[in-house]
């Protein structure tokens, strides 16, 4: 019996010393990563290199040699990446970080993408919509109140019907390809999302940007009834109130919170 201990033990010995998942890195680990690598920031030439090469890779095995090189030591660092938060100043409170092939060339052919959303008090990340991904929006601390336009082909009168939900704590809500959209937090404490697109490079248009960016002024009066009050003075005021944040402060709910805007 202790002769058989004895070979279970070198056995199990050489098996740990030959096994293709120990991890030999010189970047710092923790004891619950095992030894693996930690993540390493790409550079932006490190993902415009990686996105050509994977662009150019014939089959699967041709992109996991681009990914996962003989000398990368097993890391994962070409298929990882780190959603960091940066929320800006007043009237920006909060951001959304997005993970498509822009930030992680190994999303390349997956059509997968995702995002993570750190909105402030009162935080609006304000209507927009994604041309070519749905988006399932999950809330993982705080509340948010999300909502879509639906589709319609009837002449306008009145509001355009809209669906909304309270999503407070794990619930998630399904926002489809195409539709405008926006997600509101009306408390005074933070709120986190997590989103996955079914593409990976979902594209982001916001809808008054948009509309009021760069179309000639005489296209954009007709198609709003030609009001008399709406001239090109007033267009050219009306763009540069418009923010380019993503995520910016509702004024009403500021004033609750007693948060400043300035």
């Amino acid at each position: 019996m202790k002769t058989l201990s004895v070979a279970l033990t070198a056995l199990l010995a050489v098996t740990a010393l030959a096994s293709p998942v120990a991890y030999t890195s010189t970047t710092s680990t923790t004891a619950a990563g095992g030894g693996a690598p930690t993540f390493t920031p790409l550079t932006p030439a490190e993902i415009k290199d990686l996105q050509t090469e994977l662009l150019l890779a014939a089959s699967y095995k041709d992109k996991e040699a681009v990914l996962f090189p003989p000398n990368n030591g097993g890391s994962a660092n070409n298929v990882s990446f780190q959603f960091v938060n940066n929320p800006g100043t007043p009237p920006q409170d909060g951001s959304v970080i997005v993970g498509s092939v822009d930030s992680i060339p190994g999303l390349i052919g997956t059509n997968v993408a995702a995002a993570i959303g750190f909105i402030g008090p009162c935080g609006l990340n304000v209507p927009h919509l994604h041309p070519r991904a749905n988006e399932f929006l999950t809330v993982v601390s705080g509340t948010l109140i999300g909502a879509f336009l639906l589709e319609t082909d009837a002449q306008f009168a009145g509001d355009i019907p809209q669906v909304a939900m309270t999503l407070t704590n794990f619930t998630g809500m399904l926002f489809p390809q195409g539709h405008t959209h926006w997600q509101f937090n009306p408390t005074c404490e933070e709120a986190i999302f997590a989103a996955a697109f079914d593409d990976n490079d979902e594209g982001r248009f916001q809808v008054a940007q948009t509309f009021f960016s760069s179309m000639p002024d005489d296209v954009l009066t007709t198609s709003l009834g030609n009001p008399s009050f709406l001239g090109p003075t007033q267009l050219d005021q009306l763009r540069g109130l418009i923010p380019e944040a993503f995520v910016v402060m509702v004024d009403d709910c500021a004033k609750t919170c007693g948060l400043s805007t300035a």
